[in-house]
Protein backbone atom coordinates (compact mmCIF):
# COMPACT_ATOMS: atom_id res chain seq x y z
CA UNK A 1 0.00 0.00 0.00
CA UNK A 2 1.29 3.61 -1.02
CA UNK A 3 1.70 6.61 1.83
CA UNK A 4 -1.11 8.51 -0.50
CA UNK A 5 -3.32 5.60 -0.10
CA UNK A 6 -2.36 5.30 3.40
CA UNK A 7 -3.10 8.96 4.08
CA UNK A 8 -6.56 8.46 2.73
CA UNK A 9 -7.52 5.79 4.89
CA UNK A 10 -5.77 7.46 8.05
CA UNK A 11 -7.64 11.14 7.00
CA UNK A 12 -11.36 9.83 7.38
CA UNK A 13 -10.09 8.84 11.03
CA UNK A 14 -9.47 11.74 12.74
CA UNK A 15 -13.23 13.20 10.92
CA UNK A 16 -14.74 9.85 12.21
CA UNK A 17 -13.39 11.09 15.89
CA UNK A 18 -14.26 14.40 15.91
CA UNK A 19 -17.74 13.55 15.16
CA UNK A 20 -18.09 10.84 17.90
CA UNK A 21 -16.54 13.19 20.12
CA UNK A 22 -19.65 15.77 19.14
CA UNK A 23 -21.82 12.37 19.84
CA UNK A 24 -20.26 12.15 23.55
CA UNK A 25 -20.32 15.82 24.57
CA UNK A 26 -23.90 16.39 23.01
CA UNK A 27 -25.12 12.87 25.12
CA UNK A 28 -23.33 14.36 28.40
CA UNK A 29 -24.42 17.59 28.26
CA UNK A 30 -28.17 16.77 27.87
CA UNK A 31 -27.74 13.96 31.59
CA UNK A 32 -25.85 16.91 32.92
CA UNK A 33 -29.21 19.23 31.92
CA UNK A 34 -31.32 17.04 33.47
CA UNK A 35 -29.22 16.29 36.60
CA UNK A 36 -29.09 20.54 37.43
CA UNK A 37 -32.09 21.11 35.84
CA UNK A 38 -33.83 18.72 38.49
CA UNK A 39 -31.59 18.35 41.64
CA UNK A 40 -32.06 21.60 43.70
CA UNK A 41 -35.77 21.93 43.32
CA UNK A 42 -36.48 18.56 44.15
CA UNK A 43 -34.23 19.05 47.17
CA UNK A 44 -36.10 21.87 48.00
CA UNK A 45 -38.91 19.89 47.85
CA UNK A 46 -37.89 16.96 50.13
CA UNK A 47 -36.49 19.75 52.43
CA UNK A 48 -39.65 21.45 52.59
CA UNK A 49 -41.83 18.62 53.24
CA UNK A 50 -39.20 17.71 56.43
CA UNK A 51 -39.53 20.77 57.71
CA UNK A 52 -43.16 20.19 58.42
CA UNK A 53 -42.58 16.33 59.70
CA UNK A 54 -39.77 17.84 62.15
CA UNK A 55 -41.83 20.36 63.41
CA UNK A 56 -44.21 17.83 64.61
CA UNK A 57 -40.83 15.38 65.62
CA UNK A 58 -42.48 12.97 63.42
CA UNK A 59 -38.68 11.07 63.22
CA UNK A 60 -40.26 7.98 61.38
CA UNK A 61 -41.96 10.06 59.11
CA UNK A 62 -39.14 11.80 57.95
CA UNK A 63 -37.13 8.83 57.76
CA UNK A 64 -40.02 7.34 55.34
CA UNK A 65 -40.41 10.31 53.48
CA UNK A 66 -36.26 10.21 52.84
CA UNK A 67 -36.22 6.49 52.06
CA UNK A 68 -39.02 6.32 49.32
CA UNK A 69 -37.66 9.52 48.10
CA UNK A 70 -35.56 9.48 44.71
CA UNK A 71 -33.92 12.56 45.28
CA UNK A 72 -30.27 12.00 46.02
CA UNK A 73 -30.21 14.45 48.42
CA UNK A 74 -31.86 11.97 50.66
CA UNK A 75 -29.22 10.10 51.70
CA UNK A 76 -27.79 13.03 53.41
CA UNK A 77 -30.82 13.37 55.26
CA UNK A 78 -30.81 9.73 56.18
CA UNK A 79 -27.77 10.08 57.26
CA UNK A 80 -28.35 12.46 59.58
CA UNK A 81 -31.24 10.79 60.74
CA UNK A 82 -29.68 7.58 61.54
CA UNK A 83 -27.22 9.39 63.75
CA UNK A 84 -29.77 11.15 66.12
CA UNK A 85 -28.85 9.06 69.14
CA UNK A 86 -24.91 9.96 68.71
CA UNK A 87 -23.11 13.67 69.67
CA UNK A 88 -24.11 16.34 67.50
CA UNK A 89 -20.66 16.18 65.83
CA UNK A 90 -21.09 12.60 64.72
CA UNK A 91 -24.55 14.00 63.20
CA UNK A 92 -22.69 16.93 61.35
CA UNK A 93 -19.77 14.72 59.85
CA UNK A 94 -22.20 12.69 58.67
CA UNK A 95 -24.27 14.39 56.75
CA UNK A 96 -20.99 16.49 55.74
CA UNK A 97 -19.87 13.16 54.65
CA UNK A 98 -22.81 12.28 52.64
CA UNK A 99 -22.91 15.63 50.85
CA UNK A 100 -19.14 15.49 49.53
CA UNK A 101 -20.31 12.12 47.83
CA UNK A 102 -22.86 13.72 46.30
CA UNK A 103 -20.88 16.62 45.53
CA UNK A 104 -18.46 14.40 43.53
CA UNK A 105 -21.65 12.15 41.73
CA UNK A 106 -22.55 15.65 40.05
CA UNK A 107 -19.86 16.25 38.58
CA UNK A 108 -18.87 12.46 37.63
CA UNK A 109 -19.27 13.05 34.27
CA UNK A 110 -17.45 16.86 33.52
CA UNK A 111 -13.76 14.92 33.30
CA UNK A 112 -15.10 13.80 29.76
CA UNK A 113 -16.91 16.95 28.57
CA UNK A 114 -13.42 18.87 29.60
CA UNK A 115 -11.19 16.15 27.84
CA UNK A 116 -12.90 16.17 24.67
CA UNK A 117 -12.28 20.00 24.93
CA UNK A 118 -8.91 19.57 25.50
CA UNK A 119 -8.05 16.96 22.40
CA UNK A 120 -10.47 17.68 20.08
CA UNK A 121 -8.12 20.40 18.59
CA UNK A 122 -5.32 18.13 18.51
CA UNK A 123 -7.90 15.19 16.18
CA UNK A 124 -8.19 18.70 14.00
CA UNK A 125 -4.70 18.77 13.61
CA UNK A 126 -4.09 15.57 12.82
CA UNK A 127 -6.63 15.43 10.49
CA UNK A 128 -4.72 19.14 8.58
CA UNK A 129 -1.46 17.56 8.72
CA UNK A 130 -3.15 14.33 6.80
CA UNK A 131 -5.17 16.28 4.29
CA UNK A 132 -1.40 18.46 3.21
CA UNK A 133 0.43 15.18 3.19
CA UNK A 134 -2.52 14.15 0.90
CA UNK A 135 -2.57 17.06 -0.77
CA UNK A 136 1.30 16.98 -1.43
CA UNK A 137 0.90 13.43 -2.70
CA UNK A 138 -1.61 14.52 -5.18
CA UNK A 139 1.12 17.19 -6.80
CA UNK A 140 4.04 14.11 -6.84
CA UNK A 141 1.43 11.84 -8.78
CA UNK A 142 0.40 14.31 -11.21
CA UNK A 143 3.58 15.46 -11.46
CA UNK A 144 2.20 19.20 -11.87
CA UNK A 145 0.30 21.65 -9.20
CA UNK A 146 -2.92 23.34 -9.59
CA UNK A 147 -6.13 24.10 -7.15
CA UNK A 148 -7.68 20.60 -9.09
CA UNK A 149 -5.17 18.60 -7.65
CA UNK A 150 -4.65 19.76 -4.30
CA UNK A 151 -8.53 20.77 -3.93
CA UNK A 152 -9.65 17.13 -2.31
CA UNK A 153 -6.77 17.12 0.72
CA UNK A 154 -6.84 20.92 1.32
CA UNK A 155 -10.74 20.29 2.03
CA UNK A 156 -9.85 17.24 3.85
CA UNK A 157 -7.40 19.40 6.30
CA UNK A 158 -10.20 22.79 6.32
CA UNK A 159 -12.77 20.25 7.09
CA UNK A 160 -10.78 18.42 10.22
CA UNK A 161 -9.23 21.99 11.19
CA UNK A 162 -13.01 23.43 11.53
CA UNK A 163 -14.73 20.60 13.12
CA UNK A 164 -11.75 20.22 15.67
CA UNK A 165 -12.33 23.65 16.90
CA UNK A 166 -15.78 23.61 17.46
CA UNK A 167 -15.71 21.10 19.27
CA UNK A 168 -13.06 21.98 21.58
CA UNK A 169 -14.91 25.18 21.86
CA UNK A 170 -18.35 23.63 22.41
CA UNK A 171 -17.21 21.26 25.22
CA UNK A 172 -15.09 24.29 26.52
CA UNK A 173 -18.05 25.89 27.27
CA UNK A 174 -20.43 23.46 28.35
CA UNK A 175 -17.41 22.69 30.86
CA UNK A 176 -17.21 25.88 31.99
CA UNK A 177 -21.13 26.06 32.46
CA UNK A 178 -21.29 22.80 34.21
CA UNK A 179 -18.37 23.58 36.45
CA UNK A 180 -19.88 26.83 38.24
CA UNK A 181 -23.87 24.97 37.59
CA UNK A 182 -22.34 22.10 40.20
CA UNK A 183 -20.88 24.92 42.47
CA UNK A 184 -24.27 26.85 42.70
CA UNK A 185 -25.67 23.68 42.88
CA UNK A 186 -23.71 22.26 46.12
CA UNK A 187 -24.54 26.31 47.48
CA UNK A 188 -27.75 25.43 47.33
CA UNK A 189 -27.71 22.08 48.73
CA UNK A 190 -25.62 22.56 51.50
CA UNK A 191 -27.92 25.41 52.95
CA UNK A 192 -30.85 23.06 52.26
CA UNK A 193 -29.11 20.51 54.36
CA UNK A 194 -28.08 22.92 56.99
CA UNK A 195 -31.30 24.27 57.72
CA UNK A 196 -32.52 20.16 58.28
CA UNK A 197 -29.65 20.16 60.46
CA UNK A 198 -30.67 22.83 62.69
CA UNK A 199 -33.96 21.42 63.17
CA UNK A 200 -32.27 18.73 64.08
CA UNK A 201 -30.55 19.98 66.90
CA UNK A 202 -33.24 22.55 67.61
CA UNK A 203 -35.69 19.05 68.98
CA UNK A 204 -32.86 17.47 70.51
CA UNK A 205 -32.43 20.72 72.66
CA UNK A 206 -36.22 21.49 73.16
CA UNK A 207 -35.43 17.24 74.99
CA UNK A 208 -37.81 15.63 71.93
CA UNK A 209 -35.53 13.83 70.19
CA UNK A 210 -32.57 11.49 71.85
CA UNK A 211 -29.71 13.38 73.14
CA UNK A 212 -25.85 11.68 73.37
CA UNK A 213 -27.31 7.94 72.91
CA UNK A 214 -29.85 8.45 76.20
CA UNK A 215 -33.06 8.20 75.17
CA UNK A 216 -35.79 10.99 76.48
CA UNK A 217 -38.52 8.95 76.85
CA UNK A 218 -38.62 7.46 79.73
CA UNK A 219 -39.52 3.58 80.25
CA UNK A 220 -42.29 2.01 82.01
CA UNK A 221 -41.97 1.71 85.67
CA UNK A 222 -41.54 -2.39 86.22
CA UNK A 223 -43.92 -4.23 89.05
CA UNK A 224 -41.72 -5.64 91.44
CA UNK A 225 -42.19 -9.59 92.56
Amino acid sequence: MSEAETAFQIGPIAFWTILASSCIVVALALEQLYTYWTLVPRARELGGELSKILYRGDLPAARTLCERSSSPVADIFIAALNRMTTPNESLHKAAERERQRLGLWMKRRLWAIGTVGATAPFVGLFGTVVGIIRAFKDIAAAGAGGFSVVAAGVSEALVATAGGIFIAVLAVVLYNFFQARANHSTVEIRLIVDEFIEQLDGLKERGILPQNGASSIPEPARSEA
